[in-house]
């Protein structure tokens, strides 16, 4: 078997994904991007807390902490609950791959072979997404740890 540079285009990985592994490509994207944008909200009202103020209120700094810490642990928590669906829909494709056997005119371990290749590639790709976001998720509160440290 002969890799090309075709076997490594992700247009041919979508078209063989199951539908539930496209259905969550699809979920994954969505919460990447709302996350992402909850998180740059958070870092301009940091920036915004960091400033002084003529009146400055320390019950009202206190509160607004405390929100963008259960705003982190919110988002934290979404993270944690795409990754454990991840597993979910990985492993529940895994009976997909033995399923091509009477699609194919190729071998029985070409066919595993390939069909493990696509859903690794899969896999791959949803872990530079969940990695960017635990990344992400992490410089957040290390910036509010340091707000809210004394000086």
């Amino acid at each position: 078997m002969y890799l090309t540079s075709a076997a490594h285009d992700p247009r041919a990985f979508w078209i063989e994904l199951g539908p539930f592994c496209k259905l969550y490509f699809l979920y994954l994207g969505i919460v990447t991007i709302c996350i992402l944008l909850s998180l740059f909200r958070m870092l301009i009202r940091l920036r915004s807390l960091k400033k002084p103020t003529v009146t400055e209120d320390y019950e009202l700094k206190q509160l607004m902490v405390a929100r963008l810490r259960n705003n982190i642990d919110n988002l934290c928590q979404l993270t944690h609950f795409s990754t454990l669906l991840f597993g979910l829909i990985f492993f529940l494709q895994f009976p997909a791959i033995l399923s091509g056997f009477g699609d194919s005119s190729e071998t029985g371990w070409t066919v595993i072979f390939h069909g493990f290749f696509t859903y690794f590639a899969f896999a791959s790709a949803v872990f530079l997404f969940l990695l960017i976001l635990h990344v992400a998720e992490w410089m957040v509160p290390a910036r509010l740890r340091r707000l809210t440290l004394p000086h």
